[in-house]
């Protein structure tokens, strides 16, 4: 209230008041296109809307986690398919060398060529995405083989962590989304010898045989060669797969990340048509109350007089 001024006035000034502030904050909320702008506007809807926009940080860090995986997971199965190209390279190696027209020489040429894909396939096993070692499990900033003539599969194990990195989905659950290449290239069995499938000792023992001459030697390394091409197409259907539910996250996250926009616009965001009229209202409203104002001011009284 204001000391001094009668009735009629003080409520005249009151609506002002009242009418200058709901002016203001209409004005606002139509610029910033927003109505809570602070706790204040609607303390009631407070709660929702934080936790609306938690939900809405949380899904695009899974989608920037997605993202990264994708390029990864994309990575590694082009990898796998060069590998499994240069094996099957290897196999057709093996038939030539086993045939009875081969020669020591065809065959020791032969062996050089094993010996080339023995690299090529070390060198898949290095692939890095990001300066990470992808096929390195969770020992990730090294690589996780070599090539070494010395050891009886012609490669030297650099790392033996698993793979423990998962993805999770906007849905909460998660998946693995990496195998180490000693799951894909180094099958063993429990006391560590090379287990049926083993693409690394499936090739050495090729490369061996042929430089050898050695006719019974080539027939074992062929047959093992084919199981492990088989072993080797199996890992790639395990990306494959991880790729199909990387993008199904995804798409998935998207879906998500649409809903929580939509409910968090309903919540905070002006309704533009309602709140023009409600401003247009407001000013009309200014402008009646500064005419009054002006009308009381040209008003005389006692003071007016004894002047």
């Amino acid at each position: 209230m204001f000391p001094g001024i009668n009735g009629v006035t003080q409520s005249y000034l009151g609506d002002l008041a009242r009418t200058e502030t709901q002016l203001e904050q209409t004005t606002q909320n139509v610029s910033s296109g927003i109505d809570v702008n602070q706790p204040s506007d609607d303390p009631a809807a407070v709660s929702e809307i934080l936790q609306t926009e938690t939900a809405l940080s949380n899904n695009k860090q899974i989608q920037s986690n997605l993202s990264s995986v994708t390029t990864e997971v994309n990575t590694a199965d082009s990898a796998l398919q060069t590998a499994v190209q240069a094996l099957s390279s290897a196999i057709s190696m093996a038939t030539e060398g086993a045939s009875s027209t081969a020669t020591a020489d065809s065959r020791a040429t032969l062996a050089q060529q094993v010996a080339s894909i023995q690299q090529t396939l070390v060198g898949i096993a290095q692939t890095t995405v990001n300066g990470r070692y992808i096929f390195s499990g969770d020992q990730d900033t090294q690589p996780p083989y070599e090539l070494d003539s010395t050891q009886p599969e012609g490669v030297q194990q650099l790392v033996t962590g698993n793979s423990t990195r998962m993805i999770q989905s906007v849905d909460g659950t998660s998946f693995a989304v990496a195998l180490t290449a000693q799951q894909i290239f180094d099958a063993q069995n429990a006391d560590g010898t090379p287990a049926t499938g083993n693409v690394f000792a499936a090739v050495q023992n090729l490369e061996t045989a042929l430089a050898n001459n050695d006719t019974a030697g080539i027939s074992s390394a062929l047959s093992s060669l084919q199981s492990a091409s088989s072993y080797l197409n199996d890992q790639v259907a395990f990306y494959g797969n991880v790729e199909n539910r990387v993008q199904e996250a995804t798409s998935l996250a998207q879906k998500f990340q649409t809903q929580e926009q939509t409910q968090l616009s309903n919540l905070q965001d002006t309704d533009i048509p309602t709140a023009a009229a409600e401003l247009t209202q407001l000013q009309t409203q200014e402008q009646a109350s500064m005419s009054v104002e002006a009308t009381l001011q040209q008003q005389k009284n006692l003071f007016s007089y004894l002047a």
